[in-house]
């Protein structure tokens, strides 16, 4: 199967998500555990965790506080990834192995910084044509999602300065990633305003937008399948 390769994981029944929103507690072969939450947001403002099955991976570092991480939830005798530092990783392969066929063809650098911009992937070829690349990740249990989801004051300066790129003649890519199978529609929420008209304003610009979902199935995550972009 070809896909991203996790480390083994362990089972274990969500118990409640800490004060600190990096922690969490999860009962382990009975045992109740502090487990460290990949994610700089609380996941409780995406899913309902409390007595459900998750899974873990161990921490390879001795000198994280925890043993183990978050990793995923299941819902729908499916699982839902819940490691939100995954996802550029997952873009890389993708393109990589040629799921994402507009961005085939092109070398990929990590993190770079093109007019104070920090780029999550940067793509560029033999012809020199180069697509600045950002990556969002979607948790939700829901087969139609609003996105953004949450107000980010970091989403809307992100839009400003791809603007600013747009304008200056890069071209860029912006990709949502589900990371649950269950997801088939985005629908652009324009109650944030800012950010709408933001993401409006780059799309005029040439802006490309597209989603995908993906799968996690016997340690492996593969890509899932394109998802609708409403009102695009």
């Amino acid at each position: 199967m070809c896909g991203v390769f996790v480390n083994e994981t362990i089972k274990g029944i969500f118990i409640k998500e800490s004060k600190n929103r990096f922690l969490c507690t999860v009962l382990i072969n009975g045992l109740v555990n502090e487990c460290y939450v990949p994610s700089s947001s609380r996941i409780e403002n995406y899913l309902e965790l409390h007595n459900r099955e998750v899974l873990l991976t161990k921490n390879q570092s001795k000198k994280k506080r925890t043993e183990y991480s978050l990793f995923a939830v299941k819902y729908y005798n499916k699982y839902i990834l819940i490691n939100l530092n995954m996802i550029n990783s997952i873009v890389q392969f993708m393109i990589q192995e040629n799921k994402l066929k507009t961005l085939s063809g092109f070398s990929i650098k990590r993190e770079q910084l093109i007019n104070r911009y920090k780029a999550d992937l940067l793509l560029e070829n033999e012809e020199g044509i180069r697509i600045v690349i950002e990556v969002k990740g979607i948790i939700s249990s829901k087969q139609e999602v609003m996105f953004p989801s949450i107000y980010s004051e970091r989403a809307i300066l992100q839009l400003s300065r791809i603007k600013q790129l747009l304008q200056a003649g890069e071209k860029v890519s912006y990709i949502i990633v589900s990371l649950s199978p269950t997801v088939r529609r985005i629908i652009l929420d324009d109650t944030y305003r800012e950010y709408y008209h933001s993401f409006k304003e780059c799309l005029e610009l040439g802006m490309q937008v597209q989603a995908f979902s993906v799968n996690f199935h016997d340690g492996v995550i593969t890509f899932g399948k394109r998802i609708r972009i409403i009102p695009l």
